[in-house]
């Protein structure tokens, strides 16, 4: 699903039930002391901003932590602890100026961030559960148990399409017939003959995993089955453009150009 239907179907609904939830119930003695309207603006200001702050800490984690299928724990722990820090602060200063409660002290800071460490977890628990099982990096059956020694295995044949690690990533409503991998930010958006959809990893992650797959990577941000590619298209400049049998057009960088060429898919070109 991509960022925004995932950010409008799914985040806001929770964002939202989340505020709902906390001013109903009033947590931390603010059912006693607020109306329903301030306990409502009240959490809802915190989770927006705490949302906000995840957000952030996220887009700079992934650069910093760029392998995801390791570092995604040690990701989510930073970012946890790094709201959380930045929350304390602001949950200090609101609670200083709305209930003249001091926590802006070692003690009352210390105090406060436990406290909010607890709704931080508790409140993102399910957005970043669903966020990780749509990138696949949770929720997948475990590894199966190695097995037990015996006889020497012959020797492995040549690696195919379908021994492809990269294809039990595809949806499988998407199928596996592969077409091209195209780069967005962080995620990989894979193109099949079913449709494409986004995947949680690096194109050059991706591409190592295609052994036994005949294509190319044609561009920084593009690999192309060879069975996909229709036509091959010159431009004015003398640059090269590849167009799929699902109609995507796909640049070829000068970079990439002779290695196109070396695989014969210009014999395709069409005025």
């Amino acid at each position: 699903m991509p960022y925004r239907h995932r950010l409008l179907r799914r985040r806001l609904p929770l964002m939202a039930a989340t505020i709902v939830t906390l001013a109903v119930l009033g947590p931390f003695g603010t059912f006693r002391e607020m109306g329903f309207g301030v306990r409502l603006a009240y959490w809802g200001s915190l989770i927006a901003t705490g949302s906000l702050m995840f957000e952030l800490v996220m887009v700079v984690a992934r650069r910093v932590l760029p392998d995801l299928e390791r570092s995604w724990p040690l990701m989510l722990a930073a970012a946890f602890v790094t709201v959380s820090l930045g929350q304390t602060i602001v949950v200090a200063l609101l609670e200083h100026h709305l209930r003249d409660r001091d926590y802006l002290s070692p003690a009352g800071l210390a105090e406060l961030f436990g406290y909010v460490l607890v709704i931080t977890a508790l409140v993102s628990a399910l957005p970043v559960w669903l966020e990780l099982r749509d990138h696949g990096l949770v929720g997948h059956a475990p590894a199966p148990a190695p097995a037990t020694p015996g006889p020497a295995p012959p020797d492995p044949a040549p690696a195919t399409a379908s021994d492809a690690p990269f294809l039990d990533r595809i949806p499988p409503r998407l199928g596996r017939e592969l077409l091209a991998l195209e780069m967005e930010d962080h995620y990989v958006r894979v193109h099949t003959t079913g449709g494409s959809d986004l995947i949680l990893m690096r194109l050059r992650d991706a591409v190592a995993e295609l052994a036994g797959i005949d294509g190319l990577q044609v561009h920084r941000s593009y690999w192309v089955a060879a069975a996909a590619v229709a036509a091959v298209e010159r431009k004015p400049d003398g640059k090269l453009a590849l167009r799929l049998t699902n109609g995507l057009r796909v640049p070829v960088s000068r970079t990439h150009a002779p290695a196109v060429r070396a695989a014969g898919w210009t014999e395709k070109a069409v005025p």
